[in-house]
């Protein structure tokens, strides 16, 4: 069954897993090698020295980590203003189109969290005190 899933894997698919050497990692596939080694580019691992690196993993020591693509309102945020920075005005529109759907009533968090209050980057949510 094992075998089966691992067909379906592409590059560029997180995973993680422990390399040919032994070291723990999680990264992204690059490409399948001879027989049943992939070769991972690492984003993490208990050896720092191969932070960055590409490595070595049996398939039957790799496990594909779960796809999300779930943005939080902080991750859109720090995306739209990535986006002002790089002048992307589309890219721009599209984040704030979602941050829009995101706060939406069906959307709405609980009483006690911040609301649609404005938030300043700097500082955090304004008190609701505070007129502007």
């Amino acid at each position: 069954m094992r075998e089966e899933q691992n067909r379906d894997w592409k590059a560029g698919d997180w995973v993680s897993g422990v390399s040919t050497l032994d070291e723990f990692f999680i990264g992204y596939l690059d490409s399948a090698s001879e027989g049943q080694l992939w070769k991972v580019w690492v984003t993490q691992s208990d050896h720092e020295s191969i932070v960055g690196e590409r490595v070595e993993a049996r398939s039957s020591k790799l496990k594909k980590l779960p796809e999300t693509s779930a943005l939080t309102a902080e991750d859109r945020r720090a995306l739209m203003e990535l986006a002002l920075l790089t002048h992307d005005k589309e890219w721009f529109q599209a984040l704030a189109e979602q941050q829009e759907q995101a706060a939406s009533p069906a959307a709405a968090p609980s009483a006690g969290k911040r609301g649609n209050r404005p938030v300043n980057r700097l500082f955090g949510t304004i008190p609701p005190d505070t007129t502007y």
